[in-house]
């Protein structure tokens, strides 16, 4: 009788540590056990639970966490681009925290008569054919790394700017 009633207490244990686990939800529709650990500007850093080793996704490949109690945190929204007609959903950004977990899709070098450096040297119709050339990649997200310091001499200078989306 006793060997009976220690099975099920076994069995119901490891069925409460099976479903006692957060659920990661991914932006590709996959899903990951785990106890999430913290959250970061960037990251979602959790333990597995097989093996207790600590893990991280970006956040930006995170849709949502699914805690055990049930509590539902949502982390970022998916940007779906389906081609260039879809260029206005482009992030363009200077913060690269923005793409951890993102795979690169692609480099775009723009040319502009401005003197700034970054954003704001961007006249809108650069900005505009830059995004439908990152919606051709199947991009969502820009990050304006930096300039060509060889142009600097001339009246143009070249932006580097790298494009990112899901993997």
């Amino acid at each position: 009788m006793n060997r009976y009633l220690f099975a099920i207490v076994i069995i119901l244990s490891s069925f409460k540590l099976v479903h006692g686990q957060d659920i990661i939800v991914k932006h590709d529709g996959s899903k990951l056990n785990g106890k999430v650990n913290y959250i970061t500007e960037s990251t979602v850093v959790y333990t597995e639970p097989e093996n207790s080793n600590t893990s991280k996704l970006g956040k930006a490949e995170v849709e949502k966490i699914i805690y055990k109690s049930g509590r539902i945190e949502p982390i970022s929204q998916k940007v779906e681009i389906h081609g260039q007609e879809d260029w206005q959903k482009i992030i363009l950004t200077t913060n690269p925290l923005l793409v951890v977990g993102l795979m690169k899709k692609g480099e775009i070098k723009v040319k502009s008569g401005r003197q700034g450096h970054g954003m704001a040297n961007f006249e809108s119709h650069d900005m505009e054919k830059m995004k439908k050339q990152a919606a051709g990649m199947g991009a969502h997200v820009l990050v304006v790394d930096g300039y060509d310091g060889r142009a600097e001499f001339s009246n143009q200078k070249t932006e580097t700017v790298v494009a990112y989306g899901y993997k």
